[in-house]
């Protein structure tokens, strides 16, 4: 008799850093109180048998870390490794990645920029410990393999799932401290969602723009601030950080991106070279559109992004030997919003 006929499953490549989808506590009821990136990747995949029926998942543990102490040197090694695993393996399905959530957003918008494959890449974490009542990480987890495995998620870059929702690198940012339903996508919306019957998104449209898909990042990176806007700012802190040689600086501004007369002033008298500056919002939703008074000092527009994205788009851009003018264009063939 002959065997099983069928299609095999597709091969994934699930690639764990950690975080509280990894963690552990002491107690099932502590939501709070445990340590992130103590279990590793294989462990997760031993108590979802379930996946077996999804996709060959093939596991590598990158790091095992709560995601607020990630570096530069992970997102270096992340990035190989993708490149590397679609390069040698035409058949890989996609790519999963285990992530703590404090950072998940940055991750995924770093590797959107990065990363010219029409294949996925999924991110995926928790809000509780593996180790908690109703933890929402198995779940979580087995959805993300779904999409990752599924080919009508192809060509829409890189994917962050959480709680049954697939969102874009672009839009996805973390909105609660707490609760399994921290994420959201100010401005956009989620691409789709996952369930028991299948995964659910629009047709990718066309090919993706992928700006910074032949960078060879370097060892080290240069310094990007992010400068938080107030009611009467320490004008200290702007030559502070001028004096420091930080290459570039985002400028969280109030409201739309506002900059105050004195934060103005204090960088219109600075003596010296200035970093690449950008103005992004403190609001959480909203564009930042141009504005004399602001763009005159040289601070460009961030559009949608959010300060932290707008600093990863900075950083590339420095490494990959970009001024203003270069930056500006970059920014203005960037869609605010999707459909």
């Amino acid at each position: 008799m002959k065997g099983d006929q069928s299609a095999p499953a597709p091969k994934v490549l699930l690639l764990a850093t950690g975080g509280t989808i990894a963690g552990r506590a002491t107690s099932s009821t502590s939501l709070n109180a445990y340590t992130a990136g103590a279990l590793a990747g294989s462990e997760l995949l031993q108590e979802l048998p379930q996946l077996h029926s999804v996709a060959q998942v093939q596991v590598e543990q990158l790091a095992n870390l709560d995601s607020a102490d990630l570096q530069f040197q992970h997102w270096i090694q992340l990035v190989k490794r993708i490149r590397e695993g679609f390069a040698e393996s035409p058949e890989l399905a996609g790519v999963v990645i285990t992530h703590g959530t404090n950072t998940l957003e940055e991750t995924a918008w770093l590797l959107e920029l990065l990363i010219d494959d029409p294949r996925p890449v999924v991110l995926v974490g928790a809000m509780r410990p593996a180790t908690a009542l109703s933890a929402d990480g198995p779940l979580n987890l087995f959805q993300a393999v779904q999409v990752a495995s599924s080919p009508q998620v192809c060509g829409h870059g890189v994917l962050v799932v959480m709680d049954g929702q697939i969102h874009r690198a672009r839009a996805v940012t973390k909105v609660a401290t707490q609760g399994v339903g921290a994420f959201q996508s100010p401005d956009w919306g989620p691409l789709g969602w996952v369930d028991d019957f299948g995964v659910h998104v629009p047709p990718a449209s066309g090919s993706r723009f992928v700006p910074f898909a032949a960078l060879a990042l370097p060892l080290d990176w240069p310094q990007v601030a992010i400068a938080y806007g107030c009611v009467d700012p320490p004008l200290a802190m702007i030559s502070a950080l001028f004096h420091s040689g930080v290459k570039g600086v985002v400028w969280t501004g109030t409201g739309a991106g506002q900059l105050s007369v004195g934060e103005r002033e204090a960088i219109r008298a600075w003596p010296g070279a200035l970093p690449l500056m950008l103005r992004a919002s403190r609001c959480g939703g909203g564009p930042v559109h141009p504005c004399a008074l602001q763009d005159e000092l040289g601070l460009l527009p961030a559009g949608t992004l959010s300060p932290q994205k707008a600093r990863i788009l900075l950083l590339l851009a420095l490494m990959a030997g970009m001024g203003r003018a270069e930056l500006s264009a970059l920014l203005a063939s960037m869609p605010m919003i999707t459909a």
